[in-house]
């Protein structure tokens, strides 16, 4: 089947591209399609919530990563090329808002604040990421994975000693992980 696109032209590539964005604004992608369905069923399952979620937040990502293969096919010759990523935003709100209706449901559902901090992060809202994941590791200092996060938006936010601290954290949690001790500042 790879072969059927190594056979496009980059104009072929465009339209098809094109039509995957236009699929991921208008139902979705098959996660977030079927997800939404579930929850028609079973509005009130914090867990199916929470899935929905992340998949509106991968939805997202996926979107983006096409405008970015886009914006490369029609800038070939540019070193760097940039994409309008502004049109992933109501995903990115709408993935909020699950994550927001699985707390109303259930408090403490573990995870909940990581992912809003991914998904506030994705939105270059780094102080609401940092928040969301100062508020995970209160709930539960073990969560390597806010940890692991945290460190990275300090990084972003070019505050290198908590940036080492943190990642630093996320290693001593999960030693086992290499990439958590190769992350570079």
């Amino acid at each position: 089947m790879a072969d059927i696109f190594n056979n496009l032209t980059p104009e072929g590539v465009i339209t098809l591209i094109d039509k995957q964005i236009e699929k991921i604004d208008t139902i979705g992608t098959d996660d977030v399609s079927r997800l939404r369905r579930d929850l028609q069923d079973n509005g009130d399952d914090p867990s199916q919530w929470f899935d929905y979620g992340i998949a509106l937040n991968q939805a997202a990502l996926h979107r983006n990563l096409l405008l970015e293969q886009k914006a490369e096919l029609l800038n070939p010759d540019a070193e760097t090329v940039e994409a309008d990523l502004s049109g992933s935003i109501p995903l990115l709100e709408e993935s909020l808002k699950a994550f927001d209706h699985v707390l109303e449901m259930e408090p403490d559902y573990y995870g909940v604040q990581t992912q809003k901090g991914i998904v506030y992060g994705n939105m270059h809202r780094l102080q609401e990421a940092e928040q969301c994941y100062l508020q995970a590791l209160k709930d539960d200092e073990e969560d390597f994975s806010a940890a692991y996060y945290l460190g990275l938006t300090y990084r972003d936010l070019g505050q290198e000693e908590l940036a080492k601290k943190y990642l630093a954290l996320a290693h001593e949690l999960n030693p086992d992980d290499e990439s958590l001790a190769n992350e570079e500042l």
